[in-house]
């Protein structure tokens, strides 16, 4: 009786141990900042035409001590946001997503028109010159910084 108690409790803890063993741990959680970068001249310009991405600018530093890489760009009031750049070649001059952006220290990337730049799609359609809307831009490895863009109107003017 003794062993046959003792081999249940074996087999029980055996099978806990592999259960656990075999789970998927949740990724650790992303920090709200990611020491080192700084964002300046965070603006959002809203189309001219309704339904029509919006773009967003801002001016990027980095001067951390690890590695950074820009990976993704969330615009609050927008379902899509995407990282592109404006290059010219043999007088074509074309528009195409970027990937995952590696920041050097001491160096600022600026997305400026004619340049890189985030098209947001699908703005909330009450957005109005003069209002701010969070953006928050997600690096490799979780790290996560918000900031608010000032949002302009068609042209580039409040």
């Amino acid at each position: 009786m003794k062993s046959t108690i003792f081999a249940s409790v074996a087999l029980a803890l055996a099978g806990v141990s592999l259960t656990a063993c075999g789970q998927e741990q949740a990724p650790p959680a992303a920090t709200e900042g990611k020491p080192g970068v700084e964002i300046t001249n965070g603006r959002l310009v809203l189309p001219a035409v309704a339904d029509n991405p919006g773009v967003l600018y801002f001016d990027i530093s980095y001067n951390g001590d690890d590695y950074a890489v820009l990976r993704k760009v969330e615009v609050a009031s927008a379902k899509e946001a995407t990282m592109h750049e404006t290059i010219t070649t043999n007088g074509v001059t074309q528009m195409g997503p970027i990937p995952p952006l590696n920041l050097v220290k001491g160096e600022e990337v600026k997305f400026e028109p004619g340049g890189k730049h985030v098209m947001v799609m699908g703005l909330d359609p009450a957005l109005k010159a003069g209002d701010k809307t969070e953006v928050t831009l997600t690096f490799t490895g979780g790290d996560k910084l918000s900031f608010d863009a000032t949002v302009e109107a068609p042209g580039g003017g409040n």
